[in-house]
């Protein structure tokens, strides 16, 4: 018997390897759990967490030693480090990530004598809102993703993960839909780090836009540049790094309850056991609410910002007429990605209450299939219909329910309101006519 249990699980593994491609059945049906738990870890589990450590927020878990905890924490540390100096040589250089480089700067208090032709002062304002407040959100998403993968997770992702392999029929689907997460992320690294590059590139020799400083660093020039684009990699890292995280983790959510829902109609499953399935569900959604989409609204805020203060530099304060093409035409696609970044958490969380809205009516739909459940009680049938009824479960930013119907109406009221722009403002990028 051992044998045959040990045969069976070697043959599993086989073809989830791809080399049984004649079995009739699905992968995961009826294999062994340890089998499959294996495969989990191997193809899925492992290489997440790997990408998770490049920035410091792989989960601790229960059997990890305490000198490898003590070097993640660590880890942790040293990005947090980096990411301060990277704030700090952004306002040194001027760069802000809604427009580039700004003008140069003097920080020094403006006298009577100060030629004003060839230096601008730097304002409050300007300091608090285009540097401080926009490196506050980003370091405020990083320390709360740090908290809730080191500190208040407790191994959930890994529940999350193996809970929904085990569940799933289509294992080998779910690996690759991560690695085409993965490559997704990639792309909008290399976009957002490709402008980067290009604006650090065009900008003129001087880089350091504090006067005072400019002179000091004047030796320095390729060394700041070089430690900006680094600085800028890893803020750029981070910030996918989360936002990734949170989509990887609505999918898996959407997949378990589908696959809970599929298995409900075909009568796979026991409806009491449906019931269970669907409170563990309820309760890593809550956890995606309460603690996951936590540093992914620091950065919905941060890269909202970033998209609206960029159309506006590009309808009003712009002089398209006193600079090169290429560089209007990198400052539209850079407010364009900020765009796609701020909105895409909402369309992947109206996705997750779709398919929640989607179960209420799973216990109408067995009530209504004689065939499948003509051995099931009524009274059976009317309880699952009424726990199915009383969910009331949606993936939430903000702490608000994101509703598709809603979103549409967001993105309604944006699209009127970069037209009025165009209209009222006069884009004039191309020239005069």
């Amino acid at each position: 018997m051992h044998r045959h249990n040990a045969e069976s699980s070697f043959c599993f593994i086989n073809r989830l390897n791809g080399n049984a491609n004649d079995e009739p059945q699905q992968p995961g049906e009826h294999e062994p759990t340890s089998a499959l738990l294996d495969y989990c870890k191997r193809k899925f589990l492992r290489p997440y967490v790997a990408i998770l450590t490049l920035v410091g927020l792989n989960p601790i878990s229960t059997d990890m030693s305490s000198i490898r905890a003590c070097c993640s924490y660590v880890q942790a540390l040293m990005v947090l480090f980096v990411l301060l100096v990277g704030y700090l040589l952004r306002y040194i250089c001027g760069y802000r990530g809604d427009r580039g480089f700004t003008s140069y700067r003097d920080i020094r208090p403006v006298t009577n004598g100060t030629d004003g032709g060839t230096t601008t002062p730097n304002t409050i304002g300007e300091l608090l809102f285009g540097f401080i407040v926009p490196s506050g959100f980003n370091l405020l998403a990083f320390v709360s993703a740090v908290l809730v993968c080191k500190v208040i997770d407790h191994e959930q992702l890994q529940n999350l993960i193996e809970r929904v392999f085990l569940m799933s029929a289509k294992p080998k689907r779910l690996c690759r839909m991560l690695w085409l997460f993965l490559a997704i992320a990639l792309a909008l690294l290399i976009l957002l780090f490709g402008y980067a590059c290009c604006v650090v590139m065009m900008q003129p020799s001087q880089i350091v836009k504090v006067s005072w400083l400019a002179e000091i660093l004047s030796d320095w020039e390729m060394w700041m540049r070089v430690g900006l684009l680094f600085t800028i990699l890893l803020q750029d890292l981070v910030e996918i790094i989360i936002l990734s995280n949170y989509y990887i983790e609505c999918y898996l959510l959407r997949m378990h309850l589908e696959t809970l829902s599929h298995k409900l109609l075909m009568h796979s499953i026991d409806s009491l056991d449906w019931m269970r399935e669907v409170l563990e569900f309820r309760k890593l959604l809550e956890r995606l609410n309460q603690h996951v989409s936590i540093p992914v609204c620091f950065l919905i805020v941060m890269n909202l910002a970033y998209a609206f203060a960029g159309l506006v530099y590009l309808f009003k304060d712009f002089d398209f007429h006193y600079c090169a093409l290429k560089l209007v035409l990198l400052n539209i696609a850079n407010v364009m990605l900020w765009l796609f970044l701020g909105l895409l958490p909402f369309f992947v969380a109206s996705s997750v209450t779709r398919v929640c809205q989607n179960a209420q009516a799973n216990g109408h739909q067995i009530r209504v299939r004689p065939f499948v459940y003509h051995n099931t009680s009524a009274e059976d049938l009317n309880s699952t219909l009424l726990f199915a009824a009383s969910l009331d479960m949606s993936a939430k930013l903000f702490r608000m329910p994101i509703q598709p119907n809603y979103l549409c109406f967001a993105i309604l009221v944006v699209v009127i309101v970069i037209l009025t722009l165009g209209m009222c403002l006069n884009l004039t990028a191309l020239g005069k006519i």
